[in-house]
């Protein structure tokens, strides 16, 4: 059963996500995803369900996301043979992030021909992927990302500024 608010925030069309964890065991990784997500103000649900112990149940859970029609995207957080990602990316409408929390275990980058979904390795990266997805139809987000990037090269000129004064070879 989705949320009631998280559907409200799903029927705004400005994008959400929703964490798929194939388990409860990998509860700091998917902290470090909503973490990234909250720094964009990205509304997210976080939902358990083993594609291997539940595959009904997570049958019906994209089912019942898939019946919003809405802008969501999906992310995986499944290690070890990581059948969720592949599931997922096969029965969502959404786009699909793979985010195992065992790294580059490999599973989830040779899916089968019809599971089409993204890897990212790092947790803190999913924020600013799911936030560049929809700059086009979230002006708040598009101005967060135009915002972060100023600072980043402001900041870039300045080192550059600094080490050409530290370093210069002509005294």
């Amino acid at each position: 059963m989705i949320r009631e608010e998280f559907r409200l925030a799903m029927q705004l069309n400005r994008g959400c996500a929703v964490i798929m964890a194939g388990s409860d065991s990998d509860k700091g990784h998917i902290d470090e995803i909503v973490k990234s997500l909250q720094k964009y103000g990205i509304p997210h649900d976080v939902r358990i369900c083993s594609a291997h112990k539940q595959p009904d149940r997570l049958i019906e859970m994209i089912r019942e996301y898939n019946s919003v029609r809405s802008l969501v995207v999906y992310v995986a957080v499944a290690g070890g043979t990581d059948a969720l990602s592949g599931t997922l990316s096969y029965h969502a409408f959404g786009p699909v992030i793979s985010c195992p929390p065992d790294g580059r275990n490999g599973s989830c980058l040779s899916n089968p021909p019809g599971s089409s979904n993204a890897y990212i390795e790092r947790p803190a990266n999913v924020g600013r992927f799911i936030a560049q997805m929809y700059a086009g139809v979230n002006p708040a987000l598009r101005k967060m990302l135009d915002e972060e990037n100023a600072k980043k090269i402001n900041s870039l000129e300045q080192a550059d500024t600094d080490f050409q004064r530290n370093y210069g070879g002509i005294k």
